[in-house]
């Protein structure tokens, strides 16, 4: 059975005290928890960690943005709604933190974590923009939560690309709780890469506006939802789930149907 899964929520926030989705904020970015965040990227780096649009602009189009987007990647709820033996269970669980880049804002900012990843990945430096042709809205490596863009909006979809990705690909040196990319005995779900067929993963945008997004849409400079979010966004990750739908029968392989690949982490 094939069935899509919003598995995943993806916060992006211009500071770490906007962000849209009031219960991540006081759970996971409470001044508690920003305290700490600061004390350990001031005691590795000596300096005191940084939001928002942080980097020159060398002319008035503002080609040169780099917007620092704070993100979180957290369960959804989709579990809660399950219809059992019918329906895939979410292998992530409601509001567990997969990804919260101020935690992660050592190897974020020095990028010491996405350097070894490109070291062992080269393959992904070639061919591997997240966008169109002539209408780049940013790159699949690094995995940075910096991210060169003039649009926000784009900058903001970008990053929560990246912080997906770092969640259910290959992260070492991130600090991240990785998904096993598994749901039970022969079945798999989707690891996120750029897919702009929306083949294994969609991308929906649930604040400031509710609608699907692809970056492969060149006209799509997300105006309205700027204007509507100030550049704070939730996006829900659908992920495919593939495989047999657990349940407390034998799993009988020789009769298994359709046969699984092995999870992917990239």
């Amino acid at each position: 059975m094939e069935q899509f899964l919003p598995d995943l929520i993806v916060t992006v926030a211009n500071k770490p005290e906007t962000n849209p989705w009031i219960e991540a904020k006081a759970l996971f970015e409470n001044s508690a928890s920003q305290a700490v965040y600061q004390h350990t990227y001031k005691l590795a780096t000596g300096s005191t960690l940084g939001f928002g649009e942080d980097a020159g602009q060398i002319n008035s189009m503002h080609i040169n943005d780099e917007r620092t987007r704070v993100v979180d990647v957290i369960g959804s709820p989709a579990g809660l709604y399950r219809i059992p033996y019918l329906s895939h269970r979410a292998e992530t669980h409601y509001g567990s933190p997969y990804y919260i880049s101020e935690a992660d804002a050592v190897s974020d900012r020095t990028e010491v974590a996405e350097i070894a990843y490109m070291l062992t990945h080269a393959q992904l430096l070639i061919n591997h923009d997240i966008g169109s042709i002539g209408q780049i809205w940013g790159h699949e490596v690094p995995r940075l939560m910096r991210v060169t863009q003039p649009s926000r909006f784009r900058a903001s979809v970008v990053a929560a690309m990246h912080a997906a990705d770092i969640v259910t690909n290959k992260n070492s040196l991130h600090v991240t709780q990785s998904t096993k990319n598994s749901c039970g005995k022969n079945c798999v779900v989707a690891n996120v890469t750029f897919d702009p067929r929306q083949r294994h993963v969609i991308w929906q945008e649930v604040y400031p506006r509710n609608r699907n997004i692809n970056a492969a849409n060149a006209n799509d400079f997300g105006i309205a939802d700027e204007a509507a979010g100030n550049g704070n966004y939730i996006f829900v990750v659908w992920r495919k789930y593939r495989g047999c739908v657990q349940h407390r029968g034998k799993y009988i392989a020789s009769l298994s149907f359709p046969k699984v690949k092995h999870p992917e982490k990239r």
